[in-house]
């Protein structure tokens, strides 16, 4: 019998994987495709992920990025830039990879193009039927295997319905358009991640700098993406008026967001769901990956601890559940109501952000994972003072003009 089967092989897997074998736990990792296999994802991964990796092959970095655009509904557009790495791209099929041979690497057994059928668990161990009729047993699963998890829906931590009000859903492709153009897309600094708020709607596009590609994706809240392949394409369109030139897709990818991993109860006796399978995706921005990641660890050190104590009740397991809602939940809470105030909302706050170096510093803080959206009046307050010479200037500068003759 192992000590951990852990289903799902994208990055909260494969780390929750890595980090069991390497503190001496018998784990399987599985992956229901053979490896490397597609992922509709734009390919981003902020620096929040990257410090977790003891290592990431140059081979795997499309582009370093140093900075966010936003473009705004009314053409505006607000910048930030960082002299220190806030993210990298990265073609996900590769990038998922490279983590599941770390796990392996680690001592992990990686089974890929092998199928969950379902997970039972019974008093002394967990079942978990396979597609090609093994089984296998253990001490405790792992459900990573995305918003539509068979492990959450088995051992009914989730139901086969979704509720279009508390998911995401999104369409993206890559572009090839060579390397040229895509620097000229960027304006010569393809080292920055381009978000533009969509007006009406609780949601967002992106396009993000690849060598010889474009990332380019619609998401949102679910309810406000019907009917979704109109919606992309229509902004693919505007994009090909904006830049002049022919924009077609290598292959189109709708996928669920899941964002409601904090309020969702993601254990029960020895189980424990991790990233998209827990929901836990940043409501506002969308990012999913470093969250996946560090869910992954959370799970694998409570699983750790608990097999020194020989617990494996979700009263236990509930450590992890507290420790997601303590790191997540507050910077969560407050992305979704921003995210709720709509377009107008967004370009207010970018715009003034733009021109205050505090406000330009905190985003980038918060692109990096150095922050969360609940430590910002924490900065605040410890920055202000350094920062209100400048700040009164800027005030001054933009509400004080002189009078002729004076």
């Amino acid at each position: 019998m192992h000590d951990v089967v852990v289903v799902g092989a994208g990055p909260a897997g494969s780390m929750a994987a890595r980090i069991c074998a390497e503190a001496g736990l018998d784990t399987v990792l599985l992956e229901k495709f053979p490896l490397p296999r597609i992922k509709p994802c734009g390919g981003a991964v902020m620096y929040r992920g990257l410090r977790l990796l003891k290592r990431l092959p140059l081979s795997l970095v499309e582009r370093k990025i140093f900075g966010l655009r936003f473009v705004l509904p009314s053409g505006k557009t607000s910048e930030f830039k960082s002299e220190r790495l806030i993210g990298i791209t990265t073609n996900r099929e590769d990038y998922d990879a490279h983590l599941a041979h770390c796990a392996e690497d680690a001592g992990a057994t990686l089974l890929d193009n092998t199928r969950v059928k379902d997970v039972r668990v019974d008093d002394d161990r967990v079942v978990t039927p396979l597609s090609d009729g093994r089984e296998l047993e253990s001490s405790f699963v792992i459900g990573a295997d995305g918003v539509n998890t068979t492990v959450g829906r088995a051992v009914g931590l989730r139901s086969g319905r979704k509720d279009l009000t508390r998911v995401g859903l999104g369409m993206e492709s890559d572009f090839v358009v060579g390397e040229r153009r895509v620097e000229d897309v960027f304006n010569g600094d393809p080292s920055i991640l381009e978000i533009l708020p969509i007006e009406g709607r609780v949601s967002y596009g992106w396009i993000f700098p690849k060598r010889e590609k474009l990332a380019i994706g619609v998401a949102g809240a679910a309810v406000h993406m019907y009917p979704l392949r109109p919606i992309f394409e229509s902004f693919v369109k505007g994009l090909e008026k904006r830049f002049g030139i022919p924009l077609k897709p290598e292959r189109r990818g709708t996928h669920f967001l899941g964002a409601d991993g904090v309020i969702n109860t993601n254990v029960t006796d020895r189980v424990i769901l991790v990233g998209d399978a827990a929901g836990f995706v940043d409501p506002m921005m969308g990012e999913g990956i470093a969250y996946a990641m560090r869910s992954g660890v959370y799970a694998a050190e409570t699983i750790e601890k608990a097999i020194a104590l020989g617990r494996y009740d979700a009263k236990f397991l509930s450590q992890y559940q507290d420790r997601c809602r303590s790191e997540f939940g507050a910077n969560f809470g407050m992305a979704e109501w921003a995210g709720s105030r709509g377009t107008s909302f967004a370009e207010s706050v970018l715009t003034h952000a733009s021109h205050l170096k505090l406000s330009s510093e905190i985003l980038l803080m918060l692109a990096r994972g150095d922050i969360g959206y609940a430590q910002i009046p924490a900065v605040v307050l410890r920055k202000l003072p350094r920062e209100l010479p400048s700040l009164i200037r800027n005030i001054t500068t933009d509400h004080i003009t002189p009078q002729k003759g004076n």
